[in-house]
């Protein structure tokens, strides 16, 4: 069904998923349940005070922190096979307390400073093409439309449109996108694809995500 044996349902690859158990995940999969599950299960991995710590610590620090910290990996998700980065909740850890006495400091004057650099987007639909075949005779097996925000070069969508879909991204300016409608308002784009009407809390979600920081 998927063209990939290594897929697991429609939305993610059999790597993402084992990714995922190891606590390597995306940035839209880190919330307070998911760190204090790995907390607790790598309790005796940290000192007391670490742990205590790691534990109050925001998540929107643990995200400034994942964003300060390479992709442990990328995976395909969703039925079109989007490249997705992935971090390891062990190596933010890590990082984290490699910066636990000046964390606040830096989280403020990070906040600070997107606040003096208010960022623009637009809801947007893209068109790109899904390539397969071989390496020396690949072809075109598909085309993936997707609706989202454009913030700069990038399209940011939510695989199968779901709220509770891990965010993915596709650059407008690539040779593959076939097409792409950009709209000011979230009523302009429903206006002119009705498929997305009803969903204004997926969008609101990346616009959460990727614009309030």
């Amino acid at each position: 069904m998927f063209g990939n044996s290594g897929y697991e349902g429609y939305s993610r690859s059999k790597r993402s998923a084992d990714a995922i158990e190891s606590y390597e995940v995306p940035l839209s999969m880190i919330n307070k349940n998911l760190v204090n599950t790995f907390l607790n299960e790598y309790s005796l991995d940290f000192k007391e005070d670490d742990l205590d710590f790691l534990k109050k610590l925001s998540i929107s620090k643990w995200k400034y922190i994942a964003k300060k910290t390479y992709p442990s990996s990328w995976h395909h998700t969703s039925s079109y096979f989007n490249k997705t980065d992935h971090y390891s909740l062990p190596l933010i850890a890590e990082r984290i307390l490699e910066y636990k006495d000046s964390i606040d400091e830096e989280y403020a004057n990070y906040k600070n400073i997107n606040k003096d650099e208010k960022i623009t987007f637009k809801y947007g639909v893209i068109n790109v093409e899904v390539w397969g075949g071989t390496r020396k005779h690949p072809r075109i097996v598909g085309y993936d439309e997707v609706a989202g925000i454009i913030v700069g070069d990038w399209l940011y969508f939510k695989n199968d449109h779901s709220i509770k879909g891990s965010t993915s991204k596709y650059k407008t300016t690539a040779n593959k996108v076939k097409w792409i409608k950009e709209y000011n308002s979230y009523a302009d784009l429903i206006l002119h694809h009705k498929e997305y009407k009803n969903t204004k809390r997926v969008f609101n979600s990346l616009i959460k995500e990727k614009i309030s920081k």
